[in-house]
Order: C-alpha cells, then sequence, then structure tokens
C-alpha cells in the first residue's frame, strides 16, 4: 500500500500560501483556483481556499493518499480492529475517502486520489532542496496517536526518551509526528536538511523567516499567512534530526 502523506491546509489567503509552498520547494500539480496541490520531497499538501471568516480557515486537516482505497482498507482494518477503531467510508463529487476518528477526537483519513503518483518535488544541492511535510499532531495519548499511525503502515522513525514526541515515515512518502499536548489539533510544519540555506530562499522570494536553535535542533519560524501576527501560529520548519540526545532513532 502506497499511502502518502498530504494534508490539507484551510486558507481566506490561497495565494501567499501558495507563494510559501512554492518557495519550499514544492512542484505544482494541480491548479484549480481554490485548491491547489503540491508534491514535495515526498509527501504533498494540499491548499484548499475558503472565505474569509469561514471557520475552516487556518484549520489543518490530517490526511493521506492511496491509489485504491478498498485495498488500503482490507490492509488497514485488521490493525485498526485490535485498535477498537473503524473507518467509515463517504463519496462525494471529488472522489472517495476513509475516516477514522482517533481515542482523543482526531479525525484522519484516507483519500482515494492518484494525482501525486509517481510525482516527487526535484531534489539537488541543500540550497535548493524541497522541504518535506511534516503535519503535527498533538495529542494528551502520544502512544495511541502512533498505534494509529503505525496501522496505517508508517514506520517509526525517531521517538523521544520522555514519550513526548514521535514521528513517523509513510510507505510513500511524508512524514508525521505524534506530540505530547494537553490539547488536541493538527498543524502543517515541515522539514529540511539546510534550514539556513532555506530561509535565503524564502528571504529571495521576498518571505521572512526566523532562524531558532532549539535543544533539539535548529528550525524555521515563518509568519502563518492566516495570522501573521500570531507568534503562536508560526509555521516550523525542523531541520533534518541530526543530534540524538534525549532522543532515540527507531528505524
Amino acid at each position: 500500500m502506497s499511502l502518502r502523506v498530504r494534508p490539507i491546509q484551510y486558507t481566506a489567503h490561497t495565494a501567499d500560501w501558495v507563494a510559501l509552498v512554492t518557495a519550499l520547494g514544492g512542484e505544482h500539480v494541480r491548479d484549480e483556483g481554490d485548491w491547489q496541490l503540491f508534491a514535495v520531497a515526498g509527501g504533498g499538501v494540499a491548499i484548499h481556499g475558503m472565505p474569509d471568516g469561514d471557520p475552516a480557515v487556518g484549520h489543518t486537516e490530517l490526511r493521506f493518499v492511496v491509489a485504491d482505497l478498498d485495498a488500503a482498507l482490507r490492509a488497514v482494518t485488521p490493525a485498526l480492529i485490535e485498535l477498537d477503531l473503524s473507518a467509515s467510508v463517504t463519496t462525494e463529487d471529488f472522489g472517495r475517502y476513509a475516516e477514522v476518528t482517533a481515542a482523543d477526537g482526531q479525525h484522519v483519513y484516507l483519500d482515494e486520489n492518484s494525482d501525486l503518483v509517481g510525482r516527487v518535488a526535484g531534489t539537488g544541492s541543500s540550497d535548493r532542496t524541497p522541504a518535506e511535510v511534516l503535519p503535527l499532531w498533538y495529542t494528551p495519548d502520544v502512544a495511541r496517536g502512533e498505534a494509529l499511525l503505525a496501522a496505517f503502515g508508517l514506520r517509526s522513525r525517531i521517538r523521544s526518551d520522555a514519550g513526548q514526541w514521535v514521528d513517523l515515515t509513510a510507505p510513500g512518502g511524508g512524514l508525521v509526528a505524534v506530540h505530547g499536548a494537553t490539547s488536541v489539533g493538527a498543524v502543517l510544519s515541515f522539514e529540511h536538511p539546510d534550514v539556513r540555506a532555506l530561509a535565503e530562499r524564502l528571504s529571495d522570494a521576498g518571505i521572512e523567516a526566523t532562524v531558532v536553535d532549539e535543544n533539539y535542533g535548529i528550525s524555521l519560524r515563518i509568519a502563518n499567512p492566516d495570522s501573521p501576527d500570531d507568534l503562536s501560529a508560526r509555521i516550523w520548519v525542523n531541520q533534518t534530526q541530526e543530534d540524538l540526545y534525549g532522543y532515540q532513532r527507531l528505524d
């Protein structure tokens, strides 16, 4: 099952998001006005334009794409049953998708779509390497979140010794991280092997990015097009983690 990470970001500022994902190295796959689709280093990102003031604006949905939904459900259903979870299938004008509601209430989706099959943004020197998508799932129960993603076929990559962070790789491309928190939600973030070079590239595109040195490594903070003045809404781009003090590599 070639499941691929492809979150949807809802926005009232589609053009600004398109400019940002393009500067991050995304390759435009579809342009349908309010629906914009990008391939990134391995996964994908969808931008869904909404009217200003719509309650969905600023919301991130944790979604994956598969070319054959029925085959994917046959593969994941036994593991979901073990977790006392199930998937419901919905058919819309744009296609079919399955929805699983995690124990914490987070909705996780499998979309049947082949637009990204075989599409990977170009690679090259580190100053042109595209970012990889890395949505964050905030939850009070990291272990259950990890177990659900493992049921989908993702493989755990790096886990903190404290158990408050684990990131996973999808078989078809892309990353997802489960982050311990008191509330439940999802936000869009990214990963890149050289965030300083990426910051220069963003600056050349007229996008301000601040390099921040954290205990686990360096990262970028980028203003969110829907909340540019809200520091808490900044978009994170983590540098690929090499310092594993306090963490363990699992793959």
